[in-house]
């Protein structure tokens, strides 16, 4: 992935806060969840939809095998991939670690597939109903991961870089941890926590002109007590000052909409959650 040596614009640093209005609320529901007795024993027993199987890839110049993890059978094309031990990788590893410091993080840098985590994410293109590949969105997304490159660790999950898989071009991302806003842990929240959180994410990503327009609770992950995004292939490129806020409202507005019925779901629905 070719940089896209975007920087940070001083005009794109405005403060600005979004206050949610009163008629989101739902009075019939409580303002703050917590997970019940059976969302705690779901969460502990959940398990994949489809038994972990092996697959192998070229990653630039490395032979991977992995054995991997469906999300969900809406996404088949994102796997959790649990990278089988390489003597080689191993060997590669701890011969560029008697290196100076300078060289170790040269090497790192210009040969990631060498010293990948032993859980990384693979998201693969998706497919239109025909079977053809949707090429225009992972376009996108690669060119977001790119222009964000400054912000991923942090903002956004860490690209390793692209890589085929069955055909297809795909990516080989960080794994993150935390919980996602769309799982039951996830739906814990207020609206004003929610929208505390985004803000910042919409800032930092503004700075670079790009705005995630895709606010699906699936799309954000809870980490450490900050929001990362996820899923870059919706999204707007250099926006003037005016747009961005008023889109990131709007994100936040429809994102408590939906966190709102997830959250009422979550609660009469399954039992998962309970008033706190």
């Amino acid at each position: 992935m070719s940089a896209d040596n975007i920087k940070p614009s001083a005009g794109s640093m405005v403060d600005y806060d979004v206050e949610l209005p009163k008629f989101y609320r739902n009075p019939n529901e409580p303002e703050h969840y917590r997970l019940s007795k059976a969302g705690i024993e779901a969460c502990k027993s959940k398990k994949p939809a489809v038994p972990p199987w092996l697959i192998s890839f070229r990653f630039r110049t490395r032979y991977i095998s992995a054995f991997a993890t469906q999300f969900d059978s809406d996404r088949p094309h994102i796997l959790d991939l649990q990278i089988c031990p390489s003597r080689v990788a191993r060997f590669f590893g701890a011969c560029v670690n008697l290196l100076p410091t300078f060289a170790q993080s040269w090497i790192r840098a210009m040969m990631p597939e060498w010293f990948l985590p032993s859980r990384v994410i693979l998201k693969a293109q998706k497919r239109y109903e025909s079977g053809e590949a949707n090429e225009e969105l992972f376009d996108t997304e690669t060119r977001a991961y790119d222009r964000l490159k400054p912000l991923q660790g942090t903002v956004i999950p860490k690209c390793y870089g692209l890589a085929r898989y069955n055909g297809l071009r795909a990516m080989i991302l960080e794994r993150l941890g935390g919980v996602s806003l769309a799982s039951p842990q996830g739906a814990t929240l207020t609206l004003e926590e929610i929208s505390a959180l985004m803000q910042p994410c919409h800032r930092a990503m503004h700075a670079y002109g790009v705005h995630h327009s895709d606010p699906q609770p699936s799309n954000y992950q809870l980490v450490d007590g900050r929001l990362m995004a996820l899923d870059l292939e919706y999204v707007e490129w250099d926006l003037p000052d005016e747009k961005n806020i008023l889109f990131m409202r709007t994100n936040i507005y429809d994102l408590s909409i939906r966190y709102l019925g997830m959250q009422k779901y979550y609660h009469r629905g399954e039992g998962l959650l309970e008033p706190a």
